[in-house]
């Protein structure tokens, strides 16, 4: 029974980055991306679902969103799905592939700054991302995982991305 993950996102730059993710792991599981925006709910989920194929259980979703939004984040975690919450945004993320994300507070615009600063991320546009910032990415996802596992939800800079990598890995350590 082939697995298939139902990633519900918030915008395109997450879709992008899914669709890279998929196109790297090449694993016999199904990735389905859809930008959905603000009006997540648990409504839109279950439909989603039902349009997929296979078994319900070899169903998985996952709610990739940015945190900076507290309605948002609310009605994130009353869903039935993983939360892949990033605060502010998901740029937090990519930086968290370079170094570990400092603890002070920051808007999405300064965190997008933050990320400008770091070798070809200098004309970072959301929405898109260059084949060398795939490469970069792809490339070093371990280590932004462990920067990420290493900090607390709590955190002012914190993204639970790190769990679909995790996943994946574990998917293609069976393979």
């Amino acid at each position: 029974m082939r697995p298939h993950f139902l990633v519900l996102c918030e915008g395109d730059t997450e879709i992008t980055y899914v669709n890279m993710l998929r196109q790297n792991y090449r694993l016999p599981i199904k990735i389905v991306a859809r930008k959905v925006g603000c009006r997540v709910s648990q409504r839109l989920i279950d439909r989603y679902r039902k349009d997929m194929t296979g078994s319900v259980d070899a169903k998985t979703t996952f709610l990739m969103f940015d945190g900076d939004k507290p309605e948002i984040v609310d009605t994130i975690l009353s869903c039935k799905g993983v939360s892949l919450m990033s605060k502010p945004c998901i740029e937090v993320w990519f930086s968290a592939h370079f170094r570990v994300p400092p603890e002070t507070s920051v808007s999405s615009a300064k965190c997008v700054k933050q990320l400008n600063g770091i070798k070809n991320w200098e004309t970072c546009q959301k929405g898109s991302l260059s084949s060398t910032q795939e490469k970069q990415l792809w490339t070093n996802r371990k280590t932004a995982v462990h920067n990420m596992k290493s900090k607390s939800p709590e955190s002012n800079q914190f993204s639970s991305v790190y769990q679909f990598i995790q996943k994946l890995e574990e998917a293609s350590e069976q393979q």
